[in-house]
């Protein structure tokens, strides 16, 4: 009953314009608030397609041209986990801005604030940040792991090599001899293409009553199928063999292949097939 109405009255930018002066000082003077602009509120992962609805989200400009977002939720009560929600919708924000056309890969993300704006009975009295809910962990930070560094990249060789023997890889890939990952990774890619292309002869070959086209298609198949089994286990290459049969074209194909090498978990690479 209540967010309805507040959201028409925070559909009003001489509202959000209040609220920006009142409460995030820092932009008031730099944002021109005739740019405040409504933007849609739906918000889509990329990966999963689960759609994600943040209350109001509006834009504005900077006097130096820059774009900021403020993204704003009504609250009747206190939610504990809130603070890990409004890094949820942000992330999802910033990564629809990311992927859409007029994005280059040098420009900036726009600046954003997360308003929540709470309207119960008490004091609120959840964490505001995502570190508060976390022991020892730093969100929004990675740790790089580079190959570059020598000792690191051999090391690495040598333990991959030794999986490549266990595992009965392609001869090719197990006579050792890689000197780094980069070469490893080269090596794989070429044995892959080789073993794809042997698989199509042989469905070409299997498929000549059927259909040269669907012969091809089979053997491709066949080897994803195999290799997928090899690299991340027969539960995953059964998943695998049903979304095949909904792939169209060769192109579809090779961005399997492709997650084949570039995927570290089985169900990372699923979810790459779901998508090619």
């Amino acid at each position: 009953m209540h967010d309805p109405f507040l959201k028409s009255v925070f559909a009003d930018p001489r509202m959000v314009e209040i609220l920006v002066r009142r409460h995030v000082p820092e932009w008031a003077d730099e944002i021109d608030p005739a740019t405040l602009r409504l933007e849609p509120n739906e918000l889509v992962s990329r990966k999963t397609l689960e759609r994600r609805y943040p209350d109001l989200i509006w834009s504005a400009t900077t006097h130096g041209g820059e774009p900021v977002l403020f993204l704003i939720d009504f609250q009747r009560k206190a939610e504990r986990l809130m603070a890990l929600r409004t890094t949820t919708y942000t992330s999802l924000a910033l990564e629809d801005i990311a992927d859409a056309d007029d994005f280059s890969a040098g420009d900036a993300l726009p600046e954003f604030v997360y308003l929540v704006l709470y309207h119960g009975d008490g004091p609120w009295k959840a964490p505001v940040q995502v570190t508060d809910l976390l022991q020892r962990s730093d969100p929004g930070r990675y740790r790089l792991v580079s190959w570059r560094e020598q000792a690191l990249d051999r090391f690495m060789v040598e333990q991959v090599d030794t999986m490549l023997q266990l595992r009965q890889y392609p001869e090719r890939l197990r006579e050792g001899g890689a000197r780094t990952m980069a070469e490893m990774v080269d090596r794989f890619q070429s044995s892959l293409d080789e073993l794809v292309q042997k698989g199509i002869r042989k469905g070409v070959k299997q498929g000549v009553r059927k259909g040269v086209k669907q012969g091809v298609r089979q053997g491709r198949v066949q080897v994803l199928r195999r290799l997928a089994a090899r690299r991340f286990g027969e539960d995953t290459a059964g998943q695998l063999a049903g979304l095949l049969d909904r792939l169209p074209g060769s192109e579809g194909m090779d961005r399997v292949a492709d997650a084949l090498i570039e995927c570290g978990t089985g169900e990372e690479f699923l979810e790459r097939v779901r998508t090619a």
